[in-house]
């Protein structure tokens, strides 16, 4: 006897969300794949793994104890791979497609309860150049991704939160943390709201030590990073933060990333601002509190001047939006059902936006491929790389040549004239990531100063046409020669002492007393009058 249509119906419709769920996978991971690449500040955290696991500790260059990656979790994960494989380039860009596919996966199989919802999601991401770009490259993007998905399916899953519920949301924050630490911003308001208002048969004391608890992985990391490092944050902060860029500057260069990225990829932008308005509309304070984290955000994006990589920080509010757009439909089904415009608006937003941003400006081919180019500090980093850095292209080579392309992104002639003096190593005008990476034996930075713990604390020489994380200073006579020969040669008395310091952190044994109390100092700013006092007198 034959089952009545309402069942075949609906056994039909589980039918096509499995099969949307299926081929949307394997659709994502393909197009990952096919066009994954490698940026080249990718590497800056790859040679910390490869003297990690040759022996030569957690470091930027052997011998100097500083930290030149901001995501340290998702650096010591590619640790792990790289310990078996020996070999960076696949290893760690297939460890980016696991991450992001995982993502995916959670996105489709445990948020998703409609076809529509799949592919709808699916275009929105698949739809957006930066998202693609970032779901390899080898910057914790991937990372960032999955750990958003895990919190954000915890988030909406309870309405109430005990102890467990809380304990695990707490844990997962902390990954958060130690994948970006400024992506905390996005996800403050939820936690604190569930926190405050939505734990059950806990306590405030009790929910104390949760919090505490939860976050000691990151506690732990930043315990360790001030005893080992000395210094509580990566060496890329204070790169950033001795600029004497004013606020004002830094928020216009802001506007004008989130403009080029606009121009570029209209998609990353117009979902999340979608998502705020409905949640506005729905009024709902779960989701509001989402998007309110998703606004704190995006200002903060702004507030930093946004960045060199076109779209790039804008990819987590992206993947963010889509869950939880996803979710809220689902929760609030009878609403949306009831307000059908709504559901035809997001996907129609979403689909104008998708054909707008493959279209502009130039065939859709070469647009998704390989981007724009503007004349500006903002560019299209995939664009840029993908010719020596590309999965594709690293293939071809590899069956061609016996080696892959990825070693030819730089010219060596700096450090084969190292060499050829007998130096150990040097300041260099651009020790690019892929450069240092592949000449990890000897001592490289460069007036950028990523890896560097003096020139980072100088201010930054000011340049009109500055691009975010690439200011440069100015090397302090004698500088060069202390790092060729090994040993404090600076000619200016109060950066000589201040530089003493700096050695005594990140050469010196690690367990002495005043190592220690000197770490302390540091930290606490009282040496920063000897860089005063530098500055004062004409940086002589």
């Amino acid at each position: 006897m034959s089952k009545p249509a309402k069942n075949r119906f609906h056994i039909e419709l589980k039918t096509d969300l499995d099969k949307s769920r299926f081929f949307t996978q394997i659709g994502f991971i393909i197009t990952a794949v096919l066009l994954g690449w490698q940026s080249d500040d990718s590497y800056h955290g790859y040679v910390m793994v490869k003297h990690l696991i040759e022996g030569n500790g957690f470091v930027y260059n052997i011998g100097e104890r500083v930290c030149a990656t901001t995501s340290p979790l998702y650096t010591l994960s590619v640790a792990i791979p790289y310990f078996f494989t020996r070999e960076m380039f696949f290893t760690s860009m297939l460890l980016d497609v696991v991450y992001s596919a995982i993502a995916y996966y959670i996105f489709a199989y445990k948020m998703c309860r409609s076809k529509e919802q799949v592919m709808t999601g699916f275009l929105a991401l698949i739809g957006s150049r930066a998202f693609v770009s970032y779901t390899t490259s080898g910057l914790e993007n991937s990372l960032m991704f999955l750990i958003s998905a895990l919190f954000l399916w915890q988030y909406y899953t309870h309405d109430k939160f005990e102890k467990k519920q809380l304990l695990a949301l707490a844990f997962t924050f902390a990954g958060i943390a130690l994948v970006r630490m400024d992506l905390v911003l996005m996800f403050i308001p939820m936690i604190v709201w569930v926190f405050l208002l939505k734990r059950e048969k806990t306590t405030f004391l009790q929910a104390v030590g949760i919090t505490f608890a939860g976050l000691s992985p990151f506690i732990l990391w930043e315990l360790f990073s001030l005893f080992y490092y000395g210094f509580p944050v990566p060496n890329t902060a204070y790169v950033k933060i001795g600029t004497g860029i004013s606020s004002l500057e830094y928020f216009k260069h802001g506007v004008l990333y989130a403009w080029y990225t606009a121009l570029d990829d209209i998609v990353v932008l117009i979902v999340p601002l979608i998502f705020i308005v409905i949640t506005l509309i729905v009024r709902k304070e779960k989701y509001i509190l989402t998007s309110a984290g998703i606004v704190l955000y995006g200002l903060y994006v702004l507030r930093i001047g946004g960045d060199f990589m076109m779209g790039r920080h804008f990819t987590v509010m992206l993947f963010v939006s889509v869950l939880s757009c996803t979710m809220m439909m689902n929760r609030e089904k009878d609403y949306f059902d009831s307000v059908r415009k709504i559901r035809a608006f997001f996907g129609a937003a979403v689909m104008a936006a998708v054909v707008w941003s493959f279209t502009f400006g130039s065939t859709i081919g070469s647009q998704y491929m390989y981007g724009h180019k503007y004349s500006s500090s903002i560019s299209d980093e995939r664009e840029n790389y993908s010719n020596t850095t590309g999965f594709y292209n690293n293939l071809v080579a590899l069956k061609r040549t016996g080696r892959m392309c990825v070693e030819d992104t730089w010219n060596y002639q700096a450090t084969e004239e190292l060499r050829q003096m007998n130096f150990t190593g040097g300041i260099l005008e651009n020790a690019a990531g892929i450069l240092v990476y592949y000449n990890s034996d000897l001592y490289l930075n460069d007036t950028y100063c990523l890896g560097d713990p003096l020139l980072s604390k100088l201010p930054a020489v000011y340049d009109p046409n500055w691009r975010v994380g690439h200011l440069r200073r100015e090397v302090p006579k004698g500088y060069r020669e202390s790092v060729r020969e090994n040993k404090n040669l600076i000619e200016n008395e109060s950066l000589h002492e201040y530089y003493d310091k700096i050695l005594l952190i990140t050469r010196g044994k690690l367990i002495d007393g005043e190592r220690i109390k000197t770490i302390i100092n540091m930290n606490l700013g009282r040496y920063d009058h000897l860089i005063d006092e530098y500055m004062r007198s004409g940086r002589d």
